[in-house]
C-alpha cells in the first residue's frame, strides 16, 4: 500500500495531536520517546526543536494524512554538512497503513535534495521489526546492531 501524506514543519498547533498519539504506551514501547511520555512533552518538544529546525541543525516534520489529521512524526537529527539520522513514528491507530514508508522516502529525499548531505542513517530499535521493514522498503541495508546500556 502506498500512503499519500504530507509533511509539514511542526509547529506548536501541532502540540495536541502528538501529545495524544505520544502517549499512547505501545508507541512509546517502540520509540525512543520517553516513558511515561510526560505531559505537555509535545509542547515543549516542539518549542526545543524548531529553532533546531531553523538553523538546520534538525528537522521535525508533522506527517499528516492527505486531507487529513496528523498520523505521526519524522524527521532527521544530527544533521551535519555529510550526514543526518532519520527518525519516525507512527501513531498506533494509523500503525500498518504505509505511512512511515511515505513519510520517510519524502524526508530521506528533503535531506538529500534539499538539505544537501550525503548519506542518511537510521538506528532503529531492535524491538521494532515494523520500523527496520520501513527502512528496507527506503532501500536501507543493516550494517550493525548497537548496544545501549540505561543508567
Amino acid at each position: 500500500m502506498t500512503a499519500d501524506v504530507s509533511l509539514e514543519p511542526i509547529a506548536p498547533h501541532h502540540a495536541e495531536d502528538v501529545q495524544r498519539l505520544a502517549s499512547d504506551p505501545d508507541v512509546v514501547a517502540t520509540t525512543n520517546l520517553p516513558e511515561p511520555y510526560p505531559e505537555n512533552g509535545a509542547a515543549a518538544w516542539i518549542a526545543y526543536v524548531m529553532p533546531k529546525h531553523e538553523a538546520g541543525e534538525e528537522y521535525a516534520f508533522a506527517i499528516r494524512k492527505a486531507n487529513g489529521p496528523l498520523v505521526g512524526v519524522c524527521g532527521l537529527v544530527g544533521v551535519t554538512e555529510e550526514v543526518a539520522e532519520l527518525g519516525f513514528w507512527i501513531g498506533k491507530p494509523f500503525w500498518n497503513c504505509g505511512y512511515a514508508t511515505a513519510a520517510g522516502r519524502e524526508t530521506v529525499r528533503f535531506a538529500f535534495e534539499t538539505v544537501g548531505i550525503n548519506r542518511v542513517f537510521a538506528r532503529p530499535l531492535e524491538c521494532t521489526a515494523p520500523s527496520r521493514r520501513v527502512l528496507e522498503k527506503l532501500g536501507f541495508a543493516f550494517k550493525h546492531t548497537e548496544t545501549h546500556e540505561n543508567p
